[in-house]
C-alpha cells in the first residue's frame, strides 16, 4: 500500500518513486537555472557585444558590452531596429542590403560593417548573426555578437595604404599624377567622403600669389556636388579665410566644426550638405607649401595620433619628391641649355671622364677635326692624343693633353687634315663642388682665319706702305731737287708734272683706301637701293669718263625694253666707271671699247648685266685670279697709271648691291667684265 503524508500524516496515495521523479526535476531546474545565470553572467562579461532581436528584427536584449560599444542602452532600442541608429550615411549600401536579405530569408550570416556610436564617432563591427527557433522549430529570435575590429582594420589598413603608397611614389613619374592618386588612396584610408588638393600658385620674382584647386575626389560626387563645385572655383590668399589662414600656418590643422570657420566661398554649401569637420595637410617643398591637402567629412573625430602621423610622413615624403623632380627638371633644363649651347658654338670641346674615357665632344669639334663619333666612342686620353697626331704634320706632333692640362696657357695644333688649319688649344682638370676630380675637358678654337687676317693685315700694311712710298719718294725727291739746284724752266715744267702726277696718284689711292675701308665698315647701311633704269646711268658714266689724249669713244648696245635693276645709282656709277676706265688704260695700243647689256637667269632669279669688252694686254689666268686683290696690277711694269684697288672697290660695291662681277680674259687679247644685278620682277622686294 501506498502512503502519502500530508499535514504529518502519511499520505497512502504517494510513493516513494515518485518523490524521487519529483527530486529529480528540482535538480534538473536548478541545474538550468544555474545554467541560466552561468550564460547570463557569461553574457554580461563577455568582450563582444550580444544583441537579441524578435522574429521581426526588433531589439529585446543587450549585454553591458554591446552598451559600452555603442553607447546605447536597452531602453534606446527596445522596439526599434538596431540599424535604425547604429548605421551611418558612410556605410557600405550593399553590406546593409546583404544583411536585410539574410534577415528576410531566416538565414546565419557574417560580415564586417561601419557602424556609429551614439557621440556620433565610428567604429567597424564583425557581425555574427544566426536565428534562435522555438521548440516547434519557427524563428523566434535572433541573435547577434559584435565584435568591434577598429584596431585590426586600421592597422591592416595602415599596412595596406602605406604599400600603396610607396608603391605610387616609386612609380610616379610626375607631382600632377602622383597628388590626385595619393589624395583618393589618403582620403579612402580615413574613410572621409570629399578629398581637395589646394596648389599654391607662384610667380617669379613675387611670391606666392593665391591658392587654386587643383584636383578633387569624392565617394559620392553626386551628394557634394555644390560643396565640390564652389570647391573649384574657389581662390584663397594666404592669411585670409580658413585655408588661407591654413596656408599661412604650414602645419596640419584639424577643424571640428568648419560652420564655425570663415569660408565665404563654401560655408553656405558645407551647411547645406551636412559637412562639418574637415582636416589639412600641408606639403612643403623647400622653405614654402606648395600644396595643401583638405578632407571633409560630416561630424568626424580627430585622427589618431598614429595615422595622422602616417599621413604627415607621406606628405613629407610627397615634398621631397617635389624636391627631387624640381631639381631634375633644373638639371635636364641645364643639361639642355648646355647641350644646346655647346652645339651652337663654333669652337670644339672634347671632354673625358674621371676612367679618361672621352664621354662628350660637341659637333664643332667632329667639323674642326674630321672625326667621327663612333671612331671617338670609348678611346682613352692617349688613343686620343695618337689619333690627333695623325692628324697633324709629323713635326708638329701635339703635346700629350694630361701634359698641357697641368699648364695655365694654351697650345696651337698645326692640321694638315681634313684641311689645312690651325687650333688653339687649352686643357683644364674639372672638379666638383667638393673638390674632387670628376674629368677632363679640351677646348679648341679655329684661329685660321684669324691668322690669315693678321697675315693679310701685314701683308697690307707692307704693300700699301710700298705704293704710298713710290709717289712719296717721287714727289719728295723732285721738290728737293728744286729747292737745292737751278733748272731751266722747260725743266722745272716738266719736274711739276711729275710732282703733279705722282701727287695726284697718291691723293687718289689714299681716298680710294678710304673709300674702301668706308664701304667695308658700314657694310652697304648707307647704301640707297632702289629700283633704277639702266640706260640713263650707262650715259652719265660714259660721258663723264675723260682720258686725256683719248679719242676713241664706247660703242653702246643697250637693247629696248630692259626690266628696272635693284642698285644704288652713285655706287654703281661708281663700280661702272672703274671698269671703262681699266679698259681705256689696259688699251694702251687703241682697240674698240664696247659696253653691252645684256640678261639672263641664275639659280631661278632674273638679271641684268653691264659688260665691258676691250682688246688691251688681257692677263692670264693667274693674274686673273688675283685682280680683286688690293693693290694688286695687271701691268708689273708700274707704266699704266692706277691705284690697284679699283677692282677692290668694284666687287665690295656688287656685293653689297646684292650683285657680282663676272671676268674673263686672254693675255694680248683683251679683257671682259661684266656687272650683274638683280632684276625688278613681281612679287621681289629689295
Amino acid at each position: 500500500m501506498s502512503l502519502i503524508f500530508s499535514g504529518g500524516w502519511m499520505n497512502p496515495v504517494a510513493t516513494l518513486p515518485d518523490v524521487q521523479a519529483l527530486m529529480a526535476q528540482v535538480e534538473a531546474l536548478t541545474a538550468e537555472v544555474e545554467a541560466c545565470r552561468m550564460i547570463g553572467l557569461v553574457a554580461r562579461n563577455s568582450d563582444n557585444a550580444l544583441i537579441v532581436t524578435d522574429r521581426h528584427g526588433l531589439a529585446c536584449w543587450i549585454n553591458p558590452t554591446f552598451e559600452r560599444l555603442t553607447g546605447y542602452a536597452l531602453a534606446d532600442l527596445t522596439g526599434r531596429k538596431p540599424g535604425e541608429l547604429l548605421q551611418t550615411r558612410e556605410t557600405d549600401p550593399a553590406t546593409i542590403a546583404y544583411i536585410r536579405e539574410q534577415l528576410g530569408q531566416g538565414l546565419p550570416f557574417e560580415t564586417d560593417i561601419l557602424n556609429r556610436r551614439k557621440d556620433g564617432t565610428n567604429y567597424w563591427a564583425h557581425i555574427s548573426a544566426k536565428p534562435l527557433n522555438d521548440d516547434g522549430g519557427q524563428i523566434k529570435w535572433f541573435m547577434a555578437i559584435q565584435r568591434d575590429v577598429t584596431a585590426l582594420r586600421r592597422d591592416q589598413s595602415r599596412l595596406s595604404f602605406h604599400h600603396e603608397a610607396i608603391q605610387l611614389l616609386t612609380q610616379a613619374k610626375d607631382v600632377d599624377v602622383l597628388i590626385p592618386q595619393l589624395l583618393e588612396r589618403m582620403a579612402q584610408f580615413i574613410g572621409w567622403p570629399i578629398a581637395i588638393a589646394w596648389e599654391v600658385k607662384t610667380q617669379r620674382w613675387v611670391g606666392d600669389v593665391n591658392m587654386i584647386c587643383a584636383h578633387q575626389w569624392s565617394s559620392n560626387t553626386m551628394r557634394y556636388a555644390g560643396f565640390l563645385g564652389a570647391s573649384q572655383r574657389a581662390t584663397w590668399e594666404k592669411g585670409v579665410a580658413v585655408l588661407g589662414e591654413a596656408w599661412d600656418k604650414g602645419r596640419s590643422t584639424f577643424m571640428p566644426d568648419i560652420s564655425q570657420q570663415h569660408d565665404p566661398h563654401r560655408g553656405k554649401q558645407a551647411i547645406k550638405e551636412g559637412l562639418s569637420s574637415a582636416l589639412v595637410i600641408p606639403i612643403n617643398s623647400g622653405n614654402r607649401v606648395t600644396y595643401l591637402l583638405e578632407f571633409v567629412a560630416p561630424c568626424m573625430q580627430a585622427l589618431d595620433g598614429e595615422s595622422l602621423a602616417m599621413l604627415e610622413g607621406l606628405c613629407a615624403q610627397v615634398s621631397q619628391f617635389i624636391d627631387r623632380r624640381r631639381d631634375e627638371l633644373r638639371v635636364r633644363q641645364f643639361m639642355t641649355e648646355f647641350d644646346c649651347l655647346f652645339k651652337l658654338s663654333p669652337d670644339g670641346f672634347v671632354v673625358f671622364n674621371t676612367e679618361g674615357i672621352r664621354s662628350y665632344g660637341n659637333p664643332a669639334f667632329y667639323a674642326m677635326t674630321g672625326l667621327t663619333r663612333e671612331r671617338l666612342d670609348g678611346v682613352t686620353e692617349t688613343q686620343f692624343d695618337e689619333i690627333l697626331a695623325t692628324l697633324c704634320a709629323p713635326q708638329n706632333r701635339p703635346v700629350p693633353i694630361a701634359e698641357r692640362a697641368h699648364c695655365d696657357d694654351s697650345d696651337r695644333l698645326q692640321l694638315i687634315q681634313p684641311k689645312p688649319s690651325v687650333l688653339q688649344r687649352s686643357v683644364k682638370d674639372m672638379y666638383d663642388s667638393s673638390g674632387h676630380y670628376i674629368g677632363r675637358a679640351v677646348y679648341l678654337r679655329d684661329i685660321t682665319r684669324e691668322m690669315e687676317v693678321d697675315r693679310m693685315k701685314s701683308e697690307f700694311l707692307s704693300t700699301a706702305a710700298h705704293e704710298l712710298r713710290t709717289p712719296m719718294v717721287s714727289v719728295h725727291g723732285f721738290s728737293e731737287l728744286l729747292l737745292k739746284r737751278p733748272f731751266s724752266e722747260e725743266k722745272k715744267r716738266d719736274i711739276y708734272e711729275t710732282i703733279h702726277r705722282q701727287s695726284k696718284l697718291l691723293v687718289n689711292m689714299v681716298t680710294e683706301l678710304l673709300d674702301l675701308a668706308r664701304i667695308e665698315s658700314r657694310a652697304g647701311k648707307d647704301f640707297h637701293i632702289q629700283a633704277l633704269d639702266v640706260s640713263p646711268i650707262v650715259d652719265q658714266a660714259v660721258n663723264a669718263l675723260l682720258v686725256q689724249g683719248d679719242t676713241r669713244m664706247v660703242q653702246m648696245h643697250i637693247p629696248a625694253g630692259l626690266p628696272r635693276v635693284f642698285a644704288d645709282r652713285d655706287n654703281l656709277i661708281r663700280a661702272l666707271t672703274n671698269i671703262l676706265s681699266n679698259a681705256y688704260k689696259y688699251s694702251p695700243h687703241g682697240g674698240e671699247i664696247a659696253l653691252n647689256v645684256l640678261t639672263r637667269t641664275q639659280a631661278g632669279q632674273s638679271q641684268l648685266g653691264i659688260r665691258v669688252t676691250d682688246h688691251g694686254i688681257g692677263m692670264t689666268p693667274e693674274q686673273l685670279a688675283r685682280v680683286c686683290e688690293r693693290f694688286y696690277r695687271a701691268d708689273p711694269s708700274c707704266n699704266i697709271p692706277g691705284t690697284g684697288l679699283g677692282m677692290s672697290l668694284v666687287k665690295e660695291i656688287m656685293s653689297l648691291m646684292g650683285g657680282e662681277v663676272e671676268l674673263s680674259s686672254v693675255a694680248g687679247e683683251g679683257t671682259q667684265a661684266t656687272l650683274w644685278l638683280r632684276t625688278v620682277t613681281d612679287g621681289y622686294r629689295a
